[in-house]
Parts: structure tokens; C-alpha cells; sequence
């Protein structure tokens, strides 16, 4: 078995960190939709899982687009709204935190809401469409580049 060298490890990891950030991403959000499918299931809770259940499915998305042969600006432009959506919904989650249940939104949940506690899809978003966008440039400026020689 032959050892690789510390330099071509390392390219190695460079070359794949889009999809490494992506598959991390992935675990994260899948993490996030079994903990708060289990925990927030009441009322406007289920927003949080609906946030979850959309970064994990963009998580999905960003591997299978990573991973095709080739760039599709369309799927990666949707899947990058994607990605905003649940950045903005972890915004939108924080504000809730603060607010509180509003009544007539069904059922009050008194447990204590951490106010930054939602700002983790906010991350998640913003490093999933980051992984997605820098992969697809990377893969476009490889394939410009091979086409020119």
C-alpha cells in the first residue's frame, strides 16, 4: 500500500470542500429535523421543523448538484433561493423567540425560548449556499479552463 503525501491529502480536501461543507451542512439539518420534530410540535412551532425539514432537503439538493457531471445554473439557482429561504427563516424564527406566542395561534408552549437559538438555520443557510456556489464556480472554471487547452 502506498502512503500519499501530506501535499496531495491536502489538494485532495481543497478540491472537495464544497461537497465536505455540504455533506456537514446535510448532517446538521438532518439533526435539526428529528430534534424539533420531536420537541416543537405544537402551534407555529412547526415552522422550525418546516425550516429544518427545507435545509435538509437543500442539503439534498447541493450534494446531488455537487456531485453531477455538470453545471445546471437553474437547479443552483433555485436551490440558492432555497438556501435564503432557510437563512431567513432562521432570522424570522429568532424574531419569534423574542415576540412570543401570539394569541389565537393555537396551543401556548411555556417553555423558555432561547432568542439566538434559531439564528443556527441563519449559519446553515448561508454555508450551504456558499458550498453550492463556490462548488458550481469551481466546476465552471474547470471546465472553461479544459476546454481552452
Amino acid at each position: 500500500m502506498q502512503i500519499q503525501s501530506v501535499p496531495t491529502i491536502w489538494r485532495t480536501i481543497t478540491d472537495r470542500r464544497s461537497l465536505i461543507m455540504s455533506l456537514v451542512v446535510l448532517g446538521w439539518s438532518l439533526k435539526y429535523t428529528v430534534t424539533l420534530a420531536v420537541t416543537h410540535n405544537a402551534g407555529p412551532e412547526l415552522y422550525g421543523v418546516l425550516t429544518a425539514a427545507l435545509a435538509t432537503a437543500a442539503g439534498i439538493a447541493n450534494i446531488a448538484l455537487l456531485r453531477g457531471s455538470r453545471v445546471q445554473r437553474l437547479a443552483t439557482a433555485a436551490v440558492l433561493v432555497l438556501w435564503a429561504i432557510v437563512a431567513f427563516g432562521g432570522l424570522a424564527g429568532s424574531i419569534a423567540h423574542i415576540v412570543g406566542p401570539v394569541a389565537g395561534h393555537g396551543p401556548v408552549d411555556l417553555r423558555p425560548r432561547p432568542i439566538a437559538a434559531p439564528l443556527i438555520f441563519s449559519v446553515l443557510g448561508l454555508v450551504g449556499g456558499a458550498a453550492l456556489f463556490l462548488g458550481q464556480r469551481a466546476r465552471a472554471r474547470s471546465t472553461a479552463e479544459s476546454v481552452k487547452e
